[in-house]
């Protein structure tokens, strides 16, 4: 992370793992940001589409209103119809505050399985099975 948060709002961390996109996010998440961000990620998604897993680690996240809930929202929505998992890891005070009160912490920060879609990996087909007890 030597990235100014000021200069970019969203950094692609490097990770091991092939399968993993971890993107950190910095500064506000705001009405003012939030097109911005969504963007910047949709970018890193397309740039990285063997990723099976997106990471947004929220550490260095200043403010988050409705408008940045709403991004967030999106982007586990973007991510989970490309059959993709996606959570939020390292949540502040404040955001996990506005995420109980809305009632999606759960649904933003747990690393679940991605949403079934056409894209939906033969090793995800594979887990489900096996939980179902098939």
């Amino acid at each position: 992370m030597t990235a100014s948060p000021d200069a970019h709002p969203v950094v692609v961390q490097p990770d091991t793992g092939r399968h993993l996109l971890r993107l950190a996010l910095f500064g506000d998440l705001d009405y003012d940001s939030g097109e911005e961000i969504l963007h910047l990620v949709r970018q890193a998604l397309g740039a990285h589409k063997e990723a099976h897993e997106l990471v947004l680690d929220c550490r260095e996240l200043r403010l988050v209103d409705s408008m940045g809930l709403s991004v967030l929202l999106q982007v586990h929505r973007d991510a989970s119809e490309g059959g993709r998992r996606c959570h939020l890891e390292a949540v502040g005070p404040s955001l996990e505050r506005l995420l109980r009160i809305t009632g999606t912490f759960d649904h933003l920060t747990a690393p679940g399985p991605a949403s079934a879609s056409p894209s939906t990996s033969r090793s995800q087909a594979a887990c489900d099975t096996r939980h179902s007890g098939a």
